[in-house]
């Protein structure tokens, strides 16, 4: 049988974060595995329904709603978990954080506690996992946080799992910085990316090549909206936030995840600015 893709996209509403599950002959991989107990549970679900065992699980990077979920998939880690290293030590390094940060807000849907990769992976490297082929790139920063990869499902599927670093049809978390590099990433992974079919992300419907074009055409538009509003001070009052908030969201009317446009801004307003000093 051809490789079955099935997208698990939370019910949880402010994020809306997919999962995937790669169902092969015999077993099954997940990538990614949403943010909440429902969706991690609901997510197992839909694995158990397909009736064939776990052979892996892939995290692409290390933010809570790509990474919680495993809890409930795997909660001793017998499963093998395959990630960067950079990605593995991300989570460790913010776990402690995102808990303070975020239980209160998610109360009993908050997974308290994360299940670490165990089986590392390289950059360039091809990883096996249930006899399907995935070729492993990673981008480092520059893509929407600190460790980023990009898994390339090397079968007739062409399909390429990049995690966040394309936002289909939503606003894009910029708070991690390195918006620069992202544009960068982008352009630079084009002439591999184009081999592929569909790109299946972390939020939003499944893309495809032309979204490389959008997603930088957003950080064009969202880097100089900015400095046009605060007239190249990069510093924001109420006022102005609010006036930079409207112009984003009139300028993508259909992008969901409305919240992350301020969440950003100051974020990216800071690495404008640092940049422009050294290019002065």
């Amino acid at each position: 049988m051809k490789n079955k893709i099935h997208t698990h996209t939370s019910l949880e509403p402010m994020l809306k974060v997919n999962a995937f599950i790669v169902e092969t002959s015999r077993e099954l991989i997940i990538i990614d595995t949403t943010l909440t107990m429902s969706d991690s549970i609901a997510l197992k679900q839909k694995a158990e329904s397909l009736n064939k065992p776990i052979a892996g699980i892939v995290l692409t990077h290390g933010h809570p709603d790509h990474v919680a979920g495993t809890y409930n998939l795997d909660p001793k880690g017998n499963i093998p978990i395959y990630a960067l290293p950079s990605v593995k030590e991300l989570m460790e390094d913010t776990e402690e954080e995102k808990h303070k940060q975020w239980s209160g807000m998610f109360g009993s849907e908050w997974i308290p506690k994360w299940v670490y990769p165990n089986q590392m992976v390289h950059d360039g490297e091809t990883v096996s996992i249930a006899g399907v082929n995935f070729f492993v790139i990673d981008i480092g920063s520059g893509g929407d946080s600190d460790a980023n990869s990009i898994w390339l499902l090397e079968d007739e599927n062409k399909a390429a799992f990049l995690g966040d670093f394309i936002y289909s049809n939503n606003h894009t978390y910029m708070n991690d910085g390195s918006i620069l590099r992202w544009l960068a990433n982008l352009e630079r992974l084009s002439p591999v990316l184009k081999k592929f079919n569909k790109y299946f992300v972390g939020h939003g419907s499944t893309a495809d090549f032309s979204f490389i074009s959008k997603q930088k055409e957003y950080f064009l538009n969202y880097c100089g909206t900015l400095l046009d509003i605060t007239k190249g001070t990069g510093t924001f009052d109420e006022e102005t936030k609010k006036k930079f908030e409207q112009k984003i969201i009139s300028d993508f009317p259909q992008y969901g995840c409305q919240f992350m446009v301020g969440l950003s801004a100051d974020k990216v307003a800071s690495e404008l600015l640092s940049k422009s000093l050294i290019l002065d």
